[in-house]
C-alpha cells in the first residue's frame, strides 16, 4: 500500500513538472525491484489516468467553454478546440504504429536514463531561446498556426518514450516554436487530456480484459491513485507559477543528476 501511494505521489510530482513521470515510475520500479512487469504497467496507466483528472478539475472553466452554447458561441474557443484536435493527430498516429516498441522501453532503464538526459537538454535549448525573444516577437495562443501545433503534438507523440517529458517537450516545442511562455504551458496540458486520456483509457482496458485477476489490489491501485490526482494537482499549480516568474532549465540539472547517477547505477554496478 505505501509502495502504491509513494509511486502515485511520484507520478503526481513528476507528471506536470518537466521531468518525466514514467521515466520516474520506471528507475523506482527497477531500484525497489516493485511487482512484475504487468503490474508496473497497470500501475502506471491508472496513475496517468489519475493526474488527467487533475488536469481536467484545473482548466474546468476553460473546458466549460468547450461543452456549453454560450462558450462555444466564442470563435476563440472553437478555435483552441479545433487546434487541439488537430494537435492531438501526430500524437496519436505515434502511439497507434510505434506503440509496441515504446512500450517495450518501459522495462530497459539504463534508456530511460539517458532519455532523461535528453530532456534535460531540451528544456535548456528552449529556455535559453526563449529568453532571447523579445514581447513583439512571442505568438499568443489565440493566434497560434496551425502548423505550430502540428510539431507540438509531435513533440507529445515521441514523449510515449519513458525518459522523455511529455510536459518538457510539449513546452520545450512550443517554447523553440516562440510561443508565450505561459501559453506555452497551458497548450501543454490541454493537450494532454485527448492524448493521455485516451490511450490510459485504451491501455487500461487492455489490460484488465487481458488479465483474470487484477495483478495489483484493488485498494493498493485506489490509494495510489488518489495519491497521484492530489499531488498531481498541487504540482501543475506550482508548474505554472515557475513557467510565469522562474527559469525551466532549473529542472535540466536535476534532470542530468538524476540520469547521471541512475546510468552508473545500472550501467556500472550492476543495480
Amino acid at each position: 500500500m505505501l509502495n502504491s501511494i509513494f509511486q502515485g505521489i511520484i507520478q503526481g510530482v513528476s507528471e506536470f513538472l518537466p521531468v518525466s513521470s514514467s521515466g520516474h515510475l520506471v528507475l523506482f520500479q527497477h531500484f525497489t525491484k516493485s511487482a512484475s512487469t504487468e503490474s508496473n504497467l497497470l500501475m502506471t496507466v491508472m496513475l496517468h489516468l489519475a493526474t488527467l483528472l487533475a488536469v481536467i478539475y484545473y482548466y474546468r472553466a476553460t473546458l466549460k467553454k468547450f461543452v456549453t452554447p454560450s462558450g462555444w458561441k466564442e470563435p476563440q474557443t472553437r478555435r483552441l478546440a479545433l487546434l487541439i484536435v488537430f494537435s492531438s493527430v501526430p500524437t496519436a498516429l505515434i502511439g497507434l504504429f510505434f506503440q509496441d516498441y515504446f512500450e517495450s522501453l518501459f522495462s530497459s532503464p539504463l534508456v530511460v536514463s539517458v532519455a532523461l538526459f535528453i530532456t534535460g537538454l531540451l528544456l535548456m535549448l528552449a529556455e535559453k531561446m526563449s529568453a532571447k525573444l523579445s514581447a513583439q516577437e512571442t505568438v499568443s495562443l489565440e493566434n497560434m498556426p496551425f502548423w505550430k501545433g502540428l510539431l507540438v503534438g509531435v513533440a507529445q507523440g515521441l514523449a510515449i518514450t519513458p525518459g522523455i517529458s511529455r510536459s518538457g517537450s510539449t513546452l520545450s516545442a512550443g517554447l523553440l516554436l516562440k510561443l508565450d511562455k505561459e501559453d506555452a504551458g497551458n497548450f501543454a496540458f490541454l493537450l494532454m487530456i485527448p492524448s493521455v486520456g485516451g490511450a490510459a483509457l485504451l491501455k487500461g482496458l487492455a489490460l484488465f480484459n487481458e488479465s483474470q485477476a487484477l495483478p495489483v489490489p484493488l485498494s493498493h491501485l485506489l490509494a495510489g491513485m488518489l495519491a497521484a490526482a492530489v499531488s498531481g494537482f498541487f504540482s501543475l499549480k506550482l508548474l505554472m507559477l515557475f513557467i510565469k516568474k522562474q527559469n525551466l532549465s532549473y529542472f535540466s540539472y536535476y534532470l542530468f543528476a538524476v540520469s547521471t547517477v541512475s546510468f552508473i547505477l545500472i550501467k556500472f554496478m550492476g543495480k
